[in-house]
């Protein structure tokens, strides 16, 4: 049992792991879910995951320690200080899609939508990141052929307007990370079931595409 504010990035990305394992065993933190005014959110492999902030803000946070206040020195305040750090209010291009994501959160846990004044905070080092790349891979749709045009989509109210596969929330930046790190396509389409080995090609393309007219961010 800690008071003490986490002092890294790791450790919030952490939290906000770990609080979705915790929501799985504890009613009372689902309870809670509908009073929380601020969310944390980072987005891993084409999802989002929230926590609220003053979960994600102690060190080595369980529900026992949130439900309990820890040793009741815990000041949301404070908390908020702390996370301006490493996250930011979520830029108005993502603020559609995140909303939905944290109603379809809470709704898979059987909770209200999100509290009418709730905000969303998001990593400063991904917003950015993900923006550019988005930027990136939309400026190569003037280069893409038409059958890769085909399976990508550039719309403003899927995935923040960045380029997905088209008729599901897979951005294509998602499937070029996966690919750049070593994940067997065999992999990538179990996680994805949805996808075809198609879908592959065309993300594959249209990042070579945004290469090609010098576009591509660097890593």
């Amino acid at each position: 049992m800690s008071d003490r504010p986490i002092d890294s990035r790791a450790q919030a990305i952490e939290n906000i792991r770990r609080y979705q394992t915790e929501l799985d065993e504890s009613s009372e933190l689902v309870q809670r879910m509908g009073n929380v005014r601020h969310w944390c959110a980072i987005e891993e492999h084409g999802r989002w995951l929230f926590a609220p902030s003053k979960f994600v803000g102690y060190e080595n946070n369980t529900a026992d320690d949130y439900l309990k206040g820890a040793g009741r020195g815990r000041d949301g305040r404070e908390t908020e200080k702390t996370l301006k750090r490493w996250f930011e209010t979520a830029p108005q291009d993502l603020g559609v899609e995140l909303r939905g994501a944290l109603s379809a959160f809470l709704e898979k846990h059987e909770r209200p939508g999100p509290n009418r004044k709730a905000n969303i905070h998001v990593l400063k080092e991904a917003s950015a990141s993900v923006a550019i790349l988005g930027e990136a891979l939309a400026d190569a749709a003037d280069a893409a052929s038409p059958k890769v045009l085909e399976r990508i989509a550039v719309d403003a109210a899927v995935c923040g307007g960045r380029p997905h596969i088209r008729g599901t929330r897979v951005r294509v930046c998602d499937i070029l990370e996966l690919l750049a790190a070593g994940a067997p396509q065999s992999d990538v389409l179990a996680d994805y079931p949805y996808l075809s080995e198609a879908d592959l090609r065309a993300a594959l393309a249209y990042g070579a595409a945004a290469s090609e007219r010098g576009t591509a961010p660097a890593a």
